[in-house]
Formats: C-alpha cells, sequence, structure tokens
C-alpha cells in the first residue's frame, strides 16, 4: 500500500495492490470505499509466467516524497510505472534487467519494493530475481545504475541523517 495525504498531511487516498491483478485498487481513505481500479497497461509484457510470479503481478508501490507522483512495478511488464498526482494519469515507464538464465530465454528481474531519496530525484527498485537493485532518474525515466546486492534483496528505505 502507499498512501497519498492532504495538505494538512491527514490520509486522502490509498493505493493498494491486490493478489491476481496486474496493477492496484485506489480508496478513499475517509469514506472507506474503494474509488477505482487501475490496470497496468500491457506493454511491455510478457513476463511473469517463467519467474512463478503470475498471481502477484504487481509488487511494489510508493508515492513520491514531493507528493506528485505514484509509482508502480510489474513482474508482468518487468517495469516501472509512474503516474501523475492527483489525476492518476500515466506518466512513462522504466524497463527493469532482464535476467539471463543458462539454456534459457530472458526472464525479468521480478521488482519487489520501492524506496526514494528525499527530494523526490531518484528512486531505488529491488529487483529479487536479478539479486540487484535499480537506480532510476525520476525526471528523465532514465536507468542510471543497476546495483547487484547479493540473493534476492526486496524490503528496503531510505535512511536520512539529520
Amino acid at each position: 500500500m502507499a498512501f497519498e495525504v492532504n495538505a494538512d498531511g491527514s490520509t486522502r487516498r490509498i493505493f493498494v495492490q491486490l493478489s491476481s491483478f496486474n496493477g492496484f485498487a485506489v480508496v478513499d481513505f475517509r469514506k472507506h470505499s474503494e474509488l477505482a481500479r487501475v490496470t497496468l497497461p500491457s506493454e511491455p509484457g510478457g513476463f511473469g509466467i517463467a519467474e512463478g510470479r503470475v498471481n502477484t503481478p504487481a509488487h511494489g508501490i510508493g508515492v513520491a516524497p514531493d507528493g506528485k507522483s505514484l509509482w508502480v512495478n510489474s513482474t508482468l511488464a518487468n517495469a516501472v510505472f509512474e503516474y501523475s498526482l492527483p489525476d492518476l494519469e500515466l506518466l512513462g515507464h522504466v524497463s527493469l534487467p532482464l535476467v539471463h538464465p543458462l539454456g534459457h530465454a530472458p526472464t525479468g528481474s521480478v521488482p519487489e519494493w520501492i524506496t526514494f531519496t528525499p527530494d523526490s530525484k531518484y528512486i531505488y527498485i529491488s529487483n529479487s530475481g536479478d539479486r540487484s537493485v535499480s537506480a532510476i532518474d525520476m525526471q528523465t525515466l532514465k536507468l542510471l545504475a543497476v546495483i547487484p546486492v547479493g540473493e534476492v534483496p526486496k524490503r528496503m528505505n531510505t535512511l536520512v541523517l539529520h
């Protein structure tokens, strides 16, 4: 889940990823009701089956610290999608690394968790199937680096020292 806030800091909407749904639900926090379901684009596509992730096609969602965008991972697309807030207009996507198993066709990197730099300049995606973290420029939608980190990276956060 990811939370969008009102000007006073209270929760406005919750964005929820669901099992067996390649997208997310939009929930009005005050009314406790679902407003919409947003299906992620079908292109790019072709991933998820070999990775065994058809029942969890979308995993990893976050609102940027500046509150201007929502970022959503898709295993089926092997990509992260950016939506504008508050209108949820699709702004674009970034393809994530491919995994090249010996003797098999390439598979997706199985994106998992998302974290941001506090200034909303960079987003990091843990790629559990690729043993890496992708660093992405949020303004240009460019993959800047793929950082090897070891077996099955998942949960991560950004630590800020004052």
